[in-house]
């Protein structure tokens, strides 16, 4: 396979509008799973010991980065044997938000009504339910998202131009979280009887919890809105012309990224790989976790969490954009790394620090933005510069089937890794003051997440500098998408790329 330096085409209205609204929803969707799924259980399933939520949550968290894995290994090779993206991510889309609005249906009262009379027996298979509706829920997303549409991303980019693509891309998750965050969250919010005997929404020191929040207008919307965005993209999404049914692409290649021979003449590619993976398992020490310690080891009760979750994902997502343009007028984008982990490390520490260690009460919101603004900032901007880099380095006529290898480095490895760790030392975290319905004590999230984090992300110091020491024209880019039927042996035209022919058709239209 030739590589090239060339530009590529302009990108064009119609194709940044779909990149735009499937990355968006996409994680829209995500959002959901990877932060909501984890208040669902703490909040409404709570376990006879509270600090055993946080297992309950890791072992799920496990289980989907797991199927999600397999998903993408298996989606990837499909989406390339049948030289379609487009179906795999619009139908995807569909069935996806059906398994969202399903969550409505479980719930403790809906296992006993159906004759588990025991509370506890209840909780249990309610939490196994989740679990195994997540792992479904996973696959389907991940076969539409990770796989297909991650792979339509890098047929239809190319050259500095992926610098913006990828700026843009790195935001979709914040941007996500800050829609769903302060668009429904308020749905999702216990209700408690303060020590005064006054009835509050959200928690309270000291508080009992007598009912929970309204989970299924929360699943039905949003489940919703990811299905209609389905039905949108059959008739809007589009491959790229140059995009042919592979039909060498076989399910025995599930292993083809693993094999020696590849990983030998690919490093390069597997060096971002791992840097990648081991800043994901410094996030998702702390991801998982991250609304209950807001809520109440930082102690901002009612949803006030929104405020500086606000503030951090408008200040880190405007950094990563400029970010993303800077980073497509450099020759070298890669020297960036090194600082960039340095940054994260220093938004982490103070993350650590802007808690009860240093605070006593509520935590001022000024210093946690502060520090979340430096982590967060710090960590969009090093995912995009990194999944340029992998973009970059695959081979166009292996997308799909890279697209599972890089999902064990950016979901599987990190998702079971990270929450794990810190359900871990979650075993030793103080009581909030706070009782769930059945009279247990409600347990506080450890700040050390954001430790843990620090020096995790330290690790990926070693590839990163490996991948500083190699030569440039080892890390020039492939050039963009060729032809089956040329044997991906020549070097696809600028005006014969999909980005031109959405350029073209905006021009006459």
């Amino acid at each position: 396979m030739k590589k090239t330096g060339t530009d590529g085409a302009k990108l064009g209205a119609k194709l940044w509008t779909s990149l735009i609204i499937f990355g968006f929803f996409g994680q829209v969707a995500w959002i959901v799973e990877n932060m909501y799924f984890n208040v669902f259980i703490d909040r409404t399933m709570p376990l006879s010991d509270n600090r055993f939520s946080s297992v309950a949550i890791s072992v799920m968290v496990a289980a989907s980065a797991i199927t999600a894995t397999a998903a993408t290994l298996i989606g990837g090779i499909w989406s390339d044997k049948k030289g379609n993206r487009r179906r795999f991510i619009s139908f995807g889309y569909i069935v996806w938000g059906i398994i969202i609005m399903s969550f409505s249906l479980i719930t403790v009262d809906n296992f006993t009504a159906l004759g588990i009379k025991s509370v506890s027996a209840a909780t249990i298979a309610a939490i196994v339910t989740v679990v195994i509706m997540d792992c479904v829920m996973s696959y389907v997303g991940s076969t539409a998202n990770d796989a297909a549409f991650n792979a339509w991303v890098t047929d239809n980019t190319a050259g500095p131009k992926r610098g913006v693509v990828e700026g843009v891309i790195a935001i979709m998750p914040i941007l996500a979280m800050a829609a769903v965050f302060g668009g429904m969250d308020r749905m999702t919010q216990d209700t408690y009887l303060s020590p005064a005997g006054e009835e509050v929404t959200g928690w309270i020191s000291g508080g009992t919890k007598i009912a929970t929040g309204n989970w299924t207008l929360f699943y039905v919307l949003l489940g919703s809105v990811v299905t209609v965005v389905g039905i949108i993209g059959i008739f809007t999404i589009r491959d790229n012309p140059a995009l042919r049914p592979n039909p060498s692409s076989d399910y025995r290649d599930i292993i083809y990224g693993f094999r020696k021979e590849v990983i030998k003449a690919n490093k390069n590619l597997y060096l971002a790989y791992a840097a990648m993976g081991i800043v994901g398992i410094a996030n998702n020490s702390f991801m998982s976790y991250l609304i209950m310690y807001a809520e109440r080891t930082l102690e901002y009760p009612n949803g006030s969490y929104i405020l500086p979750v606000a503030v951090i994902i408008v200040t880190s997502a405007t950094a990563s954009v400029v970010f993303g343009i800077f980073m497509a007028k450099m020759k070298d984008r890669r020297k960036l790394n090194l600082p960039l982990l340095g940054i994260y490390f220093i938004g982490a520490i103070g993350m650590l620090l802007a808690s009860p260690l240093c605070f006593e009460g509520q935590t001022p919101m000024a210093a946690v933005c502060a520090a979340g603004f430096v982590l967060m900032g710090a960590n969009l901007c090093i995912s995009a510069n990194l999944t340029a880099t992998v973009r970059d380095l695959t081979p166009p006529d292996k997308t799909g089937m890279f697209q599972g290898i890089r999902m064990v480095f950016w979901v599987l490895i990190p998702m079971v890794i990270g929450p794990a760790l810190t359900a871990i030392i979650q075993q030793f975290s103080e009581p909030s003051g706070s009782f769930d319905m059945n009279g247990n004590p409600i347990y506080n999230y450890t700040p050390y997440m954001f430790l843990i984090a620090a020096v995790i992300a330290l690790f990926a110091a070693i590839p990163v500098i490996l991948l500083n020491r190699a030569k440039s024209e080892e890390m020039t880019p492939f050039a963009p998408h060729v032809s089956a039927a040329d044997g991906f042996d020549e070097q696809l035209t600028d005006d014969t790329s999909a980005s031109s022919t959405y350029a073209e058709e905006d021009k006459n239209a």
